[in-house]
């Protein structure tokens, strides 16, 4: 029986902060190499479980993977890792605002003041 190849998925998962003043959400995308959907979503799963008891956090019931490349692809700069249509019918704005609910905590990795 023949195995699919390992193919390169990006997975979104969601989390709620439990040791944070204000319970800030975070979503995070990772990637994953697997032989389908399902199990794509399964690994995503298990890091996120391991990721939430490492930081205090509270995972929510939401996993979101979309298939990268093939494995033999080389994933690089302005590889796509994510993508998902809406089809709301909402002017631009309100789309928009949906997606920027506020202050956000974010980090820079690796930056440097020269």
């Amino acid at each position: 029986m023949r195995q699919e190849p390992k193919a390169w998925y990006s997975a979104r998962t969601f989390y709620r902060w439990l040791t944070w003043e204000d319970r800030p959400f975070e979503e995070r995308v990772v990637l994953f190499r697997a032989r389908s959907l399902d199990e794509a979503i399964d690994l995503a799963e298990r890091e996120s479980a391991a990721y939430a008891r490492e930081g205090g956090l509270e995972v929510l019931d939401l996993v979101q993977a979309y298939r990268i490349a093939d494995g033999d692809e080389e994933l690089g700069a302005g590889t796509e890792v994510f993508s998902q249509l809406h089809a709301l019918e909402v002017p631009v704005n309100a789309f928009l605002d949906r997606y920027d609910s506020g202050p956000a905590h974010t980090q820079i990795a690796g930056l440097r003041a020269d």
